[in-house]
């Protein structure tokens, strides 16, 4: 293991002076069609950008002995050998008081959700929806559409098969407004967001069962199914089960299963709605949902004008946190984490995390994470006394990487910001290592 240092150190955090375990969700990886959201505008809510203040994170008192001999212990665990080890740790008036590789930036896993919760929370509008509508080309005459149904995805991640929230759904109030008949075809359209099935640097196997294919039109998470055919095109398969859905409704479609590729007039005749955004961000954080956190990212290129592309949202996520004096330096290529092309250092996330903060959706934030022994992916890590209830963080799981990074109080009643990120073959272990370590300095008195 690379030297460990725990060092004081004086940083420059740049603030705004306005305002894991690995569980199913988060396993280890080895239109005029109507508007996708519910608002009056569709656009966010404007900000104001205001000069950036220096807020600084300097140690102002000793850091009492005890602590430091104790930190070094955890950052010495044999756990981290053979790993790339990157720590950052800051407390309320002691500084940073661990700071062992900071600046290295390794795969954050799914710490990169972080990000896109930051990117969501500044740009989208919290009480919009995404939302899935049908469509007819032509009128419904006495039951009858001469034209065609239109099946217009939205970005809604959380859309399924059967249940409340649905294409049988949708189906049965096709049926409710008495269309019996379709003389045209069965249309799909995605086009609210690129083609892309993808994100840059994700791998062959990691599709469909870390992610699904990338669509405006995701059902069951674009995971059911594993062939070329559908990777390549979901939105088509999705369609196909809509029809048999509308059969059993009593909806006959004459024509077949066809594309658009830009959106139409048309009448609508059913819809349903996501839940609101700040609700899937707050889901996407507990549970490490990797749709929901893709969508959200090809949204937001949306709402910023783009074409719904994932770099676009990207560049769109780093534009708005760097107008509120949230810095973003490391490369990013995916909302999910999942991408082996994501790097950012420690040092970065616990600077980010400190100066949202300053943000007006601050609370929003901290409230979604994962709080340690109670909630989502830290239900069962974390358990001490010292810890439970206290830590919120972001767990990261991916096969060759883990991390985590968060918020605690402690036990002297200091606030503390931190992030550890562990790369290598087999991190597994290192786990603990960094429960070990967090768990030290939550117990920190003086």
């Amino acid at each position: 293991m690379k030297r460990v240092g725990v060092v004081l150190a004086v940083l420059l955090v740049l603030a705004c002076t306005r305002r894991d375990a690995p569980t199913a969700s988060e396993p280890i990886a080895p239109s005029s069609v109507p508007p996708t959201t519910t608002a009056a505008t569709g656009e966010p809510t404007p900000t104001t950008t205001l000069p950036c203040a220096g807020a600084s994170d300097a140690a102002t008192e000793a850091v009492p002995p005890a602590v430091t001999d104790a930190i070094a212990e955890r950052v010495a665990d044999p756990r981290f050998a053979g790993h790339d080890v990157s720590l950052s740790v800051w407390v309320k008036g002691w500084g940073e008081v661990v700071a062992h590789q900071p600046d290295l930036q390794l795969l954050p896993a799914s710490n990169q959700k972080l990000l896109t919760a930051m990117g969501a929370l500044e740009v989208l509008d919290g009480n919009s929806r995404f939302v899935t509508t049908v469509t007819t080309s032509e009128p419904v005459v006495d039951g009858v559409v001469e034209g065609d149904l239109v099946l217009v995805g939205g970005g809604d991640p959380t859309l399924r098969r059967a249940g409340a929230h649905s294409l049988a759904a949708l189906a049965r109030l096709v049926g409710a407004n008495g269309i019996t008949t379709v003389r045209g075809s069965l249309l799909v359209d995605e086009t609210r967001f690129d083609t892309r099935r993808e994100a840059d640097g994700w791998l062959d196997w990691q599709r469909p069962t870390y992610a699904g294919a990338l669509s405006a039109l995701v059902v069951d998470g674009n995971q059911s199914r594993s062939d070329a055919a559908f990777l390549a095109d979901p939105a088509t398969a999705a369609a196909e089960v809509f029809r048999r859905q509308l059969a059993a409704e009593g909806v006959a479609v004459a024509g077949p299963t066809a594309h658009v590729f830009q959106p139409a007039a048309g009448t609508e005749v059913a819809r349903l709605e996501s839940a609101p955004f700040d609700a899937l961000v707050d889901d996407m954080l507990m549970h490490s949902d990797n749709m929901i956190a893709e969508s959200l990212v090809k949204e937001i290129d949306v709402v910023r004008g783009g074409v719904g592309s994932t770099a676009g949202g990207l560049r769109a996520i780093r534009a708005a946190l760097e107008s509120r004096c949230i810095p973003v330096a490391g490369a990013d290529a995916d909302g999910s984490g999942l991408s082996r092309a994501n790097r950012r250092a420690s040092r970065e996330w616990r600077q980010l995390l400190a100066a949202a903060r300053m943000a007006p959706w601050a609370d929003q934030l901290i409230a979604a994470l994962p709080t340690g022994g109670r909630s989502g992916t830290l239900s069962g890590r974390l358990t001490s006394m010292s810890t439970a209830g206290n830590v919120r963080a972001k767990t990261g799981s991916i096969i060759p990487g883990r991390a985590l990074s968060g918020y605690l109080t402690t036990m002297g009643g200091r606030d503390a910001v931190f992030s550890v990120v562990v790369n290598g073959r087999n991190p597994g272990p290192s786990q603990g290592a960094i429960d070990a370590l967090i768990t030290t300095v939550a117990s920190a008195r003086g």
